[in-house]
């Protein structure tokens, strides 16, 4: 399994001859199931990553992903990217399985959903160092609720518009953007608490 999920950004091109492949795996064939499942494991590792932050748990959910696309492989009619579809699978079950494992403390109230920036300090000593910075955003983000901390992953991390994060994760434009606005303040509450007023969070939205 290819293990690099900073490789991906956004849906990769489907196998070639991937509808005969699928034809011919409902038809009986099910060991060549086994050249579907390695042309995309790195693929949906990536997204399992990206909803889960946790690369263990990321494994777990890749193989769940592989056995429900198993089961409902008959049903897959080519209408959009097999890619596309195994995003949606992917992070559902990364959801899922993240829910199951973590608490999420944190309120979804009224955060403000602003982006995290980090001061330039005055002097050496008054502001955190980068890794400090990391290891406390990527400590965060594992705190923030998975379904939220999904479309944030799309929108802040990766770049892609509202409009694409909806279309990968198959739900309406406004459904992200209240789940990256409510991500965004779910960080800056753990941040606040974690590295205090060295951290400011700008105004602002893509």
């Amino acid at each position: 399994m290819q293990s690099d999920p900073d490789s991906y950004n956004g849906c990769m091109d489907d196998m070639p001859k991937l509808a005969q492949t699928i034809d011919q795996v409902v038809a009986g064939r099910t060991e060549l199931y086994e050249a579907i499942v390695r042309y995309y494991e790195g693929f949906v590792f990536s997204v399992a990553v990206r909803v889960t932050f946790d690369r263990d748990l990321a494994y777990d959910v890749t193989q769940d992903t592989f056995l429900k696309l198993y089961g409902s492989l008959s049903k897959f009619r080519g209408q959009s990217r097999l890619s596309s579809y195994l995003y949606r699978i992917a992070t559902n079950a990364g959801i899922d399985a993240a829910r199951k494992r973590s608490q999420y403390p944190v309120s979804s109230g009224d955060a403000q959903a602003d982006l995290l920036t980090v001061e330039a300090p005055q002097t050496a000593s008054d502001g955190p160092d980068v890794e400090e910075v990391k290891s406390a955003l990527h400590a965060a983000l594992q705190k923030v609720d998975p379904v939220f901390r999904a479309a944030f992953a799309l929108v802040d991390l990766d770049g892609l518009s509202y409009e694409d994060a909806a279309f990968r994760l198959g739900v309406p434009v406004g459904t992200v953007k209240s789940r990256v606005f409510r991500a965004r303040g779910q960080l800056r509450e753990l941040l606040s608490g974690t590295l205090g007023r060295r951290v400011r969070l700008r105004d602002g939205d893509k």
